[in-house]
């Protein structure tokens, strides 16, 4: 027997104007339910978070996608642009030089967060799991890319898999591994893996 869901549109917008009151702009992972996909494109602001290319066809407004990078190449990249996808997340210095090669032969603007390499402990694991540059690359790079012309918004993206909400002292870690000068740099700081619901 094939189990079955019911997936209702208030609940989901419910859900939706939760979180987006306490925060700037809120990013729904696709890949999570794609049926709650065109709900949020349809209803609200809503940007979408997208890992793999077969994702796209989810979103109409390709504008609306947040890209993150998994070792892609030259064409890929320019075919995301093509499609009119702005916003990109990277979380490895290869796949960012990839990006900025690109970046030299067109005039178009994007907007880039890098992945900070953060630890946590989850409850289920107790495993350390760690994605993303470390910070010294990260200080490193925001500052060399600070006044890139075809860079509007530049920012750090980091991810959360815990919702265990005592591990969570975001601004103390923040503060102990990004320069206070690049801080200053960014436009954009982005946090990733998910609230905790009720």
């Amino acid at each position: 027997m094939k189990p079955y869901f019911t997936l209702n549109k208030n609940i989901v917008l419910q859900q939706f104007n939760k979180v987006n009151k306490i925060a700037d702009v809120v990013s729904y992972s696709s890949k999570t339910n794609p049926l709650v996909t065109p709900i949020l494109e349809q209803n609200t602001n809503s940007m979408f978070s997208i890992h793999l290319q077969n994702e796209l066809k989810n979103v109409k407004d390709k504008s609306r996608i947040l890209f993150l990078s998994q070792a892609w190449n030259e064409e890929q990249i320019t075919s995301l642009i093509q499609q009119g996808i702005r916003w990109f997340v990277v979380d490895n210095e290869s796949d960012l030089e990839i990006l900025e090669k690109i970046l030299q032969s067109t005039d178009i603007k994007i907007n880039l967060l890098l992945r900070l390499k953060l630890q946590e402990r989850t409850l289920k694991t107790e495993k350390y799991y760690v994605f993303g540059m470390e910070s010294k690359v990260i200080n490193q790079k925001i500052k060399g890319l600070s006044n890139h012309n075809n860079i509007e918004n530049l920012g750090i993206h980091f991810h959360r898999k815990t919702q265990n909400m005592a591990e969570w002292n975001l601004q103390y870690e923040i503060e102990e591994v990004i320069d206070p000068e690049v801080l200053k740099l960014i436009t954009v700081l982005n946090i990733g893996g998910g609230l905790p619901c009720e």
